[in-house]
């Protein structure tokens, strides 16, 4: 099954290939050397360090001297910026400080992302084309450093008619060379939530009845996927609400591709502004009005408004709401997320005539907030 593509995740991988991968081949690896690859959250020239923060979240110091090496687009620590996408490899130095040896960083590309049917694949021009929601066909080309995935592992295993994302470039001449290319044939899949009334671990199958009283078992394997409060089917309690998205087999039976289930999650609910924005990790930080500092999550149940349509349109300094649900490691996943830029404030068109604009309070803008989902 071709699961929903996120295209900004698949982009912030390739960067941070571009990157640091790459080049971290080139060089001397040392025995016992430290490396981590992630997003610059902060720079602190003056005391010589700066922090990393990693693909799954963990907050990474590095120290530099007159030792450290810079690649990328930097020759120091003063041009380091924060966004950035880095790759470091470092030493434990005194006190378990980790002192960079390697640093190599620089601005992500603008990359074109575009998700779509394919409609044509020429394996021997090197490029094939893609109908986007809106019934654009756009070309793109590849070469030797284009990444695969998905149900491929080259061109010449594209298939008309099958779905497909991609993150391209535009090169000086205009063409759109694919830097990544995930791909294949997705199925259609049922959907249904329910209360669940019955769970067989031993057996592998679980049922939930739905609002319109319809028993519905479903079945797993090592493919499914959890959400919500449990990790496997072991964790399944009767009484649980629950969703599943699943594929039927050849005899009928449904194959739980993806279950979120649990006893009523409380909803959470925030509005703030957009600190920082981490694609790769899936997962954006917002600042409350009092200052506090939200991590969340998303996934490809998240559903966005306002101004973006994924996580990759979003950017700091954005007003934003969000509603999330607290998963069972205690961290928030969204299942909407509302944001955009405010409108800019106008003074109040019903001010009386002869007063100064300077003397009426202008209205502010709404929240862009949602906040209720239903």
């Amino acid at each position: 099954m071709l699961k929903k593509m996120l295209l900004s995740v698949l982009a912030a991988l390739v960067i941070a290939v571009s990157v640091s991968g790459t080049v971290f081949a080139e060089e001397e690896n040392p025995l016992g050397l430290v490396k981590a690859r992630g997003e610059v959250i902060s720079v602190n020239t003056a005391a010589g360090k700066f922090r990393l923060e990693t693909q799954d979240g963990t907050v990474m110091t590095f120290f530099v001297d007159e030792n450290t090496r810079f690649r990328g687009e930097l020759e120091s620590l003063e041009d380091l910026q924060v966004g950035w996408r880095a790759g470091v490899a470092a030493r434990e130095g005194e006190g378990s400080n980790l002192l960079a040896v390697l640093v190599i960083a620089g601005d992500p590309p603008e990359l074109v992302k575009v998700r779509g049917e394919v409609t044509e694949v020429d394996p021997i021009a090197g490029k094939f084309r893609i109908k986007n929601p809106d019934g654009n066909i756009i070309t793109f080309f590849v070469d030797e450093n284009t990444r695969y995935g998905g149900q491929i592992s080259g061109l010449e295993e594209l298939q008309v008619g099958w779905k497909a994302g991609v993150a391209a470039i535009e090169t000086e001449d205009g063409k759109l060379m694919t830097k990544a290319l995930i791909a294949g044939e997705a199925p259609e899949l049922i959907k249904a939530k329910g209360v669940v009334t019955a769970v067989d671990p031993g057996a592998g199958n679980f049922e939930i009845e739905t609002s319109d009283g319809r028993v519905m078992r479903l079945f797993v394997n090592d493919k499914t996927r959890y959400q919500g409060q449990l990790s496997s089917l072991d964790e399944m309690q009767v009484g649980w609400q629950a969703g599943v998205a699943a594929k039927a087999d050849e005899d009928g039976k449904l194959w739980a591709v993806m279950v979120i289930a649990g006893d009523r999650p409380e909803i959470i609910r925030a509005k703030g502004t957009v600190f920082s924005v981490a694609v790769g990790a899936g997962k954006f930080k917002l600042t409350k009005p009092d200052g506090t500092v939200l991590t969340i999550f998303v996934d490809e149940n998240t559903k966005f408004r306002g101004q973006v349509e994924n996580l990759g349109d979003l950017e700091k300094d954005m007003r934003a709401g969000v509603v999330a649900i607290e998963q069972a490691d205690g961290s928030l996943l969204a299942r909407l997320v509302v944001a955009g830029e405010p409108r800019p404030e106008r003074p109040d068109a019903d001010a009386p005539p002869g007063r100064p604009d300077a003397d009426v309070a202008p209205k502010r803008p709404p929240d862009p907030g949602p906040f209720d989902p239903r």
